[in-house]
């Protein structure tokens, strides 16, 4: 594989790419960065390095049991609420456009040939009445039709004028027609057509004088006091949806009305480049505000049922899923891993991990889940640990780290661009973060890794901008230490520049050339970075391998 390098971090791209097709999940090509060639060396590397150290370990579904005493969980502010049934169901939000309701479209065709010598319709949108007249028609076939139909009125004959009048209409003649025929008992020349369903001219193909033949469309009329919205559902989102189920429509261009609707179909298939699935929705138009082609918002009702659920500030996020911690009784806790479904109105739905009546801490919990507070103890100690810029680091453990730091750049350009995160174009570095860590336990790049995961973590779940920025500045800041205090000069000759953002404090990263402000129109501050870290001169120490306190 050979491309021309276009980011300053191409090893780490390389090292992603050559290792995709060993290892899950794969590592997907970032779209802005072309990453150089890229040998097996490369890959069997990784692969050592597994060995070594071996994957991260899934988190347990329950950890250890935490016994805190009454004084201290008083002192917390612990409160805690127990899982309950609750009828709810979830808004899902979506997006559609106006179309005209196929099933209100009448179609004008002829039955016979003939010349339009009279059109009452002139143009696309003319209205029309259900029986007003749409046009007149010579035609010698109707002609001989209506004296056949004359001929049996007058001789009374009342199966003869049956056959006739149903010729005259396998002719294309309406009710109205007929009727004048019969009431005037002459020969109508032209004779005229009537529109069998009122509403607009949507199409005209003929004009006065035309020739028409038999089955030619003439016009379609349509009926637009009834419309469909056609709306773009997220794939996962589907599983929700019924035929039948209730929908509010928004307009923002009518003044943001409100229209409720119901689901009239959901589309079988699933658009290949937006992931979304197609369902109609019916609305009626009396008042002919809805216009086809126009925007509308859409929030569905899923099911309203009752579910097991809690609220939903009692749950902590992590790397592999979500925690809560259980009251056990006693001033004992113990977090536990949960499912979880839909959400609404600030609680949460438990698919698996809990059950009714489980009582679950709803503030200060993450001050008792037992990794945190496993954190905080080593946060304690950096003070005495090793300087980020005497650790030892091979050649393949920087590599994966400046895959970190190209994680941080793709974040940064899909603020600035922006495109859009693709969750897939983090899980290898977010793999990464995660198997670098035993290598470095107990070494402040240990917590450095430890952020990196959880930001992107938070980055792959997050689904609005502001969430997206949130993740983008939790990345910075966590690579900050390794890139100032620790390869300075590396990432310095790699053309990386560090910013912050004067207002909020939040950091983020860049290749060089101008400020490109991924927070909005804040002062933007360069930070530089030195030539070499305080340290430099000393000689590099190894990481400890199997963990624990680095001596110095």
């Amino acid at each position: 594989m050979k491309a021309t390098s276009a980011s300053p971090l191409g090893l780490a791209l390389a090292f992603g790419m050559a290792c995709a097709s060993a290892q899950e999940p794969a590592c997907p090509p970032h779209p802005h960065y072309l990453a150089p060639a890229a040998d097996e060396l490369l890959c069997t590397a990784a692969q050592e390095h597994d060995g070594l150290h071996g994957g991260h370990p899934d988190e347990a579904a329950a950890r250890a049991v935490v016994t805190i005493p009454p004084e201290t969980i008083q002192n917390m502010g612990v409160r805690t609420e127990r899982a309950a049934f609750a009828r709810f169901g979830a808004g899902i939000r979506s997006y559609g456009l106006i179309a005209e309701n196929a099933r209100r479209t009448h179609a004008v065709s002829s039955r016979v040939a003939g010349w339009v010598e009279t059109l009452a319709i002139t143009a696309v949108g003319d209205r029309v009445g259900v029986g007003d007249r749409l046009f007149a028609l010579y035609s010698p076939d109707l002609i001989s039709a209506q004296q056949d139909y004359l001929a049996a009125l007058a001789a009374g004959v009342e199966g003869r004028i049956r056959s006739s009048a149903e010729r005259l209409r396998a002719l294309g003649a309406d009710t109205k027609a007929l009727e004048q025929l019969r009431a005037e008992r002459r020969k109508l020349e032209p004779f005229p057509f009537h529109a069998e369903a009122g509403g607009v001219v949507r199409e005209l193909m003929v004009r006065q004088g035309s020739y028409v033949r038999p089955g030619m469309q003439l016009a379609a009329i349509q009926d637009y006091r009834s419309v469909w919205v056609e709306a773009s559902v997220a794939e996962k989102d589907l599983q929700f949806l019924s035929q039948g189920g209730k929908a509010t429509v928004t307009f923002p261009n009518l003044g943001n009305i409100e229209r409720a609707a119901r689901i009239d179909y959901i589309h079988p298939t699933i658009d290949l480049g937006s992931r979304t699935g197609q369902v109609r929705l019916v609305l009626g138009n009396a008042d002919g505000l809805l216009k086809p082609g126009a925007y509308a918002d859409v929030l569905f009702e899923t099911a309203i049922e009752k579910r097991l659920s809690i609220p939903s500030e009692a749950i902590l996020k992590s790397s592999t899923g979500s925690f809560v911690v259980v009251a056990l009784g006693g001033g004992r806790f113990q977090s536990r891993q949960i499912r979880t479904g839909i959400r609404h109105q600030g609680r949460t739905e438990v698919v698996r991990g809990l059950e009714d009546g489980d009582e679950v801490v709803v503030s200060s919990q993450f001050l008792i889940d037992s990794e945190s507070a496993l954190r905080e103890s080593f946060r304690k100690l950096q003070q005495v640990q090793m300087p980020l810029a005497l650790l030892e680091v091979s050649a393949m453990q920087q590599a994966a780290l400046d895959h970190l730091v190209d994680a941080a750049l793709y974040l940064h350009d899909a603020q600035t661009a922006p495109f859009g995160i693709e969750p897939g174009m983090l899980a290898f570095a977010l793999q990464l973060a995660r198997r670098l860590q035993p290598a470095f336990q107990g070494t402040q790049l240990h917590f450095v890794l430890q952020d990196a995961e959880q930001a992107l973590a938070a980055a792959q779940q997050a689904m609005t901008p502001a969430e997206a920025q949130q993740a983008l500045a939790a990345l910075a800041a966590a690579l900050r230490p390794w890139i100032v205090d620790g390869r300075p000069q590396h990432y310095k000759a790699q053309g990386l520049q560090l910013y912050l953002d004067h207002g909020t404090g939040q950091y983020w990263l860049q290749t060089e050339g101008g400020a490109r402000h991924p927070y909005g129109a804040g002062h933007a501050m360069p930070i530089p970075l030195p030539d070499a870290p305080a340290d430099a001169e000393m000689p590099p120490i190894a990481a400890p391998a199997g963990g624990g306190h680095a001596h110095h």
